[in-house]
């Protein structure tokens, strides 16, 4: 889904960057900027701010460790939020410690997949 992608780029530039966070404006501009090229054509992201935040505020494999005030491409003044990383294993077991599934192999992102294997999980 789309909102996997999201998690995933959001994921890979969190962990190249050398201080493991960012804020939700920096992840938006480097998810955007990012060219993809699907045989002849070149395609490019779209995601928005709004978009970019509530994905992030609502996966369980980031923590929001803060607040920068920050200008948006508009003009205007505001906060942005600071992510990092959360520890994967910790985030799987607790998928796996519920009763019923509450989400699908499917809905693991690809960086997870080898933690969710290996605690017990099945593909």
């Amino acid at each position: 889904s789309g909102s996997k992608r999201c998690v995933e780029l959001a994921y890979n530039y969190l962990q190249e960057t050398e201080e493991k966070r960012a804020s939700t404006l920096d992840i938006m501009y480097s998810i955007n900027n990012r060219r993809v090229t699907t045989g002849c054509r070149k395609t490019k992201e779209t995601w928005s701010i709004q978009q970019i935040s509530q994905i992030l505020r609502k996966s369980p494999f980031f923590i929001k460790v803060g607040t920068i005030p920050s200008i948006a491409p508009s003009g205007s003044r505001s906060t942005c939020v600071v992510y990092e990383c959360a520890d994967i294993s910790k985030v799987v077991a607790r998928k796996l410690s519920y009763r019923h599934n509450i989400s699908t192999y499917k809905s693991i992102p690809k960086f997870a997949r080898e933690e969710y294997v290996k605690q017990g999980g099945v593909l």
